[in-house]
């Protein structure tokens, strides 16, 4: 054990005992992501985008391993927030637990490459370091694939739970006057606004990507890592900036899955 160690011991991030940031006991109780289709959100063997979904610039799947609740939360607000770099190898490792190893195998037979998303440089500056590149690195090492970084951010967007997203007294009328019970009124007004922030973050999203080296895109399959998957605009942009320069296909593979995206 380490000073460092000794001083802040690591502690789990579900039950909060000393030792590890994921304990043998809590790491099995951690909700699995259920796999489905980027584009439909509808289930998906293995994640591969549906026949009827696929797009000339879309995903042509998504690999998600946990729902982002419980343990999970926690152990991404370390990292982002807390600055816990160490916790990084911790979910790479408790990632690599949980995912099917056919899916590992997919993935080095069809000699898939690791692409980290970018991260602005005022975000990367501010946190000292790219989570989704320290995942990256890790994830690959592990995947025993290739790293490359051929994407760059040159927009900054801002975070995504920093867009506010509100109804106009038009649109409230519109629900009024459609439903009677209050309930379903309520139910369906939420759904609208999560719907009306996924066309905000896209539209955000737009022209924040380029790539770096076009030489290392042409012909190449990319394996798109980030820590979590909310909208699918961030993933959706760099696939679409990909697939334009010649990439022959384009996986997403996030830790952690947020709810419906749209």
């Amino acid at each position: 054990m380490s000073l460092l160690d000794l001083v802040f011991p690591k502690t789990c991030v579900r039950c909060g005992r000393i030792g590890e940031y994921f304990c043998p006991e809590c790491i099995g109780l951690l909700p699995p992501a259920a796999a489905i289709c980027p584009l439909c959100q509808e289930g998906s063997i293995g994640g591969v985008t549906h026949a009827r979904c696929q797009r000339t610039f879309g995903l042509d799947g998504l690999v998600s391993i946990y729902s982002y609740n419980d343990g999970i939360r926690e152990a991404v607000k370390r990292l982002k927030y807390r600055f816990v770099r160490g916790m990084a190898k911790a979910f790479v490792e408790a990632v690599m637990e949980r995912i099917d190893p056919l899916m590992v195998s997919f993935f080095r037979r069809k000699r898939f490459v690791v692409c980290p998303v970018p991260l602005s440089s005022s975000r990367e500056r501010w946190r000292g370091f790219n989570q989704a590149a320290l995942l990256g690195e890790i994830l690959a090492q592990h995947m025993d694939l290739p790293l490359v970084r051929v994407l760059k951010r040159v927009k900054d967007t801002g975070a995504l739970a920093d867009l506010k997203v509100r109804m106009t007294a038009g649109e409230r009328q519109m629900f009024v006057k459609r439903y009677r019970s209050t309930t379903q009124q309520a139910m369906a007004e939420r759904r609208f606004l999560a719907e009306k922030k996924v066309a905000m973050r896209r539209g955000q999203m737009k022209g924040a990507f380029e790539i770096s080296e076009k030489l290392k895109v042409k012909s190449a399959k990319f394996l798109l890592v980030d820590d979590v998957w909310t909208s699918g605009a961030t993933i959706a942009e760099c696939t679409k900036v990909l697939k334009r320069h010649g990439a022959s296909a384009v996986w997403g593979f996030t830790f952690a899955r947020s709810g419906r995206a749209f």
